[in-house]
Parts: C-alpha cells; sequence; structure tokens
C-alpha cells in the first residue's frame, strides 16, 4: 500500500513540476533570430549610416533619429524611420529589386522651411532583401542656407544590425505611406490587412486557450497532489 501510495506521489510531483516549467514564460533571443522567423508585428532596430566608400559614419547619419521600426506583415518587411532637418532632404531613394525606387512619406511636419532643422518626416522601404551588408540609398541634400548653397547627390549605405531587434509591444500600427513612387510596389489591399488582423486575433485566442488549459491541468495536479498526502496522514494516524 506505501509504496502504491509512494508512486502516486511522485507522478504527481513530477505532473505539478512539467506543468509549472510549461506556465514559465519562455523569453525569445532575438539577437539570434533571422528576419525570415520573426513573426508579425512591430519590431526596434539600430542602425548607422555610413559612408559608401568606408566604414566611416557619414554626416547623414546625424539627419535620422535612432531607432527605426522594423513592420512585418504576412512575410512582408517594411522599415519606418523619422527623418530630421527633413526639408533638406530633396530625395531618397531605397534599393529594391535591381533599381532604386523613392521611399514612401508616412507622415511629415514641413511647413515652417524657415526652420529646417524641426521640420520632420516618417519615411518608409519595402525590404526585400537581409540585413547582412549595408543597404545603398540614394541621398539628395541641398542646403540653401549654405553659403555657396550645398547642392549634392550621393550614395550612402544604411548599416541595420540585426543582434539590437526587439519587439516593440506598444509600438503604432503601420500606416501607409501618403506617397509612393511609380517604381514602388503596390500597396497591400484592404482584404489582406483585414485577414492579418484576423489570423493576428485567432492566434492570440489559441494561445490564451492553451495558457488556461494549463492553468486547469496545473491546478488539478495540485489538488490530487494534497488529497493524497491528506490521505496518507489519515492512514498514518490510524496505524499508529
Amino acid at each position: 500500500m506505501e509504496k502504491k501510495t509512494t508512486r502516486l506521489i511522485g507522478v504527481c510531483m513530477i505532473l505539478y513540476c512539467i506543468c509549472t516549467l510549461m506556465l514559465i514564460p519562455v523569453k525569445k533571443s532575438f539577437a539570434e533570430t533571422s528576419l525570415n522567423d520573426l513573426e508579425d508585428g512591430a519590431y526596434s532596430i539600430e542602425y548607422d549610416i555610413l559612408h559608401a566608400e568606408n566604414d566611416s559614419v557619414s554626416i547623414a547619419n546625424d539627419y535620422f533619429d535612432k531607432p527605426a521600426t522594423l513592420y512585418v506583415e504576412n512575410g512582408e518587411k517594411y522599415i519606418q524611420f523619422h527623418l530630421n532637418h527633413s526639408y533638406w532632404i530633396k530625395e531618397l531613394q531605397a534599393p529594391l529589386g535591381d533599381s532604386f525606387v523613392d521611399v514612401g512619406v508616412v507622415s511629415a511636419d514641413e511647413e515652417d522651411t524657415t526652420k529646417p532643422e524641426d521640420t520632420t518626416r516618417v519615411i518608409e522601404f519595402l525590404l526585400d532583401r537581409d540585413l547582412t551588408d549595408p543597404l545603398e540609398f540614394k541621398m539628395h541634400v541641398l542646403i540653401e542656407t549654405m553659403d555657396p548653397v550645398y547642392d549634392n547627390h550621393y550614395t550612402v549605405r544604411y548599416d541595420f544590425d540585426e543582434s539590437t531587434i526587439e519587439p516593440m509591444e506598444d509600438a503604432e500600427p503601420r500606416q501607409e505611406p501618403m506617397e509612393q513612387s511609380d517604381n514602388s510596389t503596390e500597396a497591400t489591399e484592404d482584404d489582406d490587412e483585414v485577414a492579418s488582423v484576423t489570423t493576428k486575433a485567432d492566434d492570440e485566442s489559441s494561445s490564451g486557450s492553451i495558457s488556461v488549459t494549463m492553468i486547469i491541468i496545473l491546478v488539478i495536479a495540485t489538488a490530487l497532489f494534497i488529497y493524497i498526502l491528506w490521505k496518507m496522514t489519515i492512514a498514518r494516524r490510524k496505524n499508529a
């Protein structure tokens, strides 16, 4: 009898430990996560803007606020970043396929051109490759207040650091650009957006159901464990 009871206690303790471990949240290491493994959502990512010919930081690096926001939607990846002194940036083209296309403008605050340092713009580009190597961008900068006027077209490289990717729990939903280049890819259709939202909701619902199930199992295992201990205590008292 005692052996049978001991076995039952052992089984209950093992079940209790398993359920407890399953309920412990596991933090995913994004430093070892590739872009293709990212789930739909928003992520922050750090970057520097380098010269075209070497790895030194370009003066254009100061025109962009850090970090950038990486959006993953239905397998597509978009990167958005805030541009300051945006009145000076007359053109910015991102790589797409074998060519370059104008970045999309998500929002802009450029009414007061007398203070270009206060003008801002949120821009976006479609990421169609990995970030192993820095991405080349075409840029046109025009600063009319300089003497002589600074007017230059040049290439810079955006060096994104994948090891800094972190999920953004409170990020704003991705907004479609107000402006798109004729050569840029078409925006996602409304039906696809609805499907994305529905899928995300279903995933969250499924995740919630699994958590509730684990809690119920844990409660049952705990109750069974306590019951067996109680029965053992009563049996020992009777045999005493």
